[in-house]
């Protein structure tokens, strides 16, 4: 991926409020035969760290064990445009727009029943938090199980690369343009592309 300056040079609170309105990311491991492993998970953050859990068994498990360094990626893809929205001929200019954040982090695992009844208290409070259902503690016989099989993952952001690629490299009236050919368009994931565009005019114009 290439991080343009027009793309990256997004204000850091507004990465925060993007990556929590996320509600999955992936997380990147590499195997001891240097094959890449992804999953997509549910996650919680902090700004300065990523919450997860994994099945002790998992193969990222495996791999973060011996390398603990990894990857965590939260994406939100907005949708393609056609060429003729930016120009009457030229097939170049067709493209997507989307808003990506990329940490670079370090791993920490743990399996204390108490540090993962915790954790998962955390990530309901995040997804459940109108609750409903019984609290999580270490010593419960209805969770002792499953918390048996999972392990906590901390991952310490030890960098973070955005990438909000919005337009920023066309002039504000052809950015205006596109979001008002988005709105007429009506897919379904036009009108947060259109929200999105139109943030790059507005923050420019101020």
């Amino acid at each position: 991926m290439i991080f343009h300056g027009y793309y990256t040079d997004v204000p850091p609170d507004e990465v925060d409020r993007f990556v929590r309105s996320q509600e999955m990311g992936r997380l990147v491991t590499v195997g001891a035969d240097g094959t890449p492993h992804i999953g997509l998970y549910p996650f919680a953050y902090d700004g300065a760290a990523i919450e997860i859990h994994l099945v002790r068994r998992d193969e990222q498990m495996e791999d973060l064990r011996v390398r603990p360094r990894c990857l965590f990626e939260v994406d939100e893809v907005l949708g393609v445009i056609p060429s003729y929205w930016v120009d009457p001929e030229n097939a170049v200019m067709a493209t997507a727009y989307h808003r990506t954040v990329i940490f670079d982090c370090e791993a920490t695992i743990s399996e204390d029943a108490a540090a993962l009844a915790a954790q998962q208290t955390r990530l309901l409070g995040r997804y459940q938090p109108e609750g409903g259902f019984r609290p999580v503690t270490p010593d419960d016989p209805l969770y002792r199980g499953a918390i048996a099989h999972i392990a906590a993952l901390r991952l310490d952001v030890r960098a973070r690369r955005p990438k909000f690629k919005l337009a920023q490299n066309r002039p504000l009236d052809t950015r205006a343009r596109i979001v008002e050919e988005l709105r007429k368009r009506g897919r379904p994931n036009d009108r947060r592309a259109a929200d999105a565009l139109q943030w790059t005019i507005d923050v420019q114009e101020r």
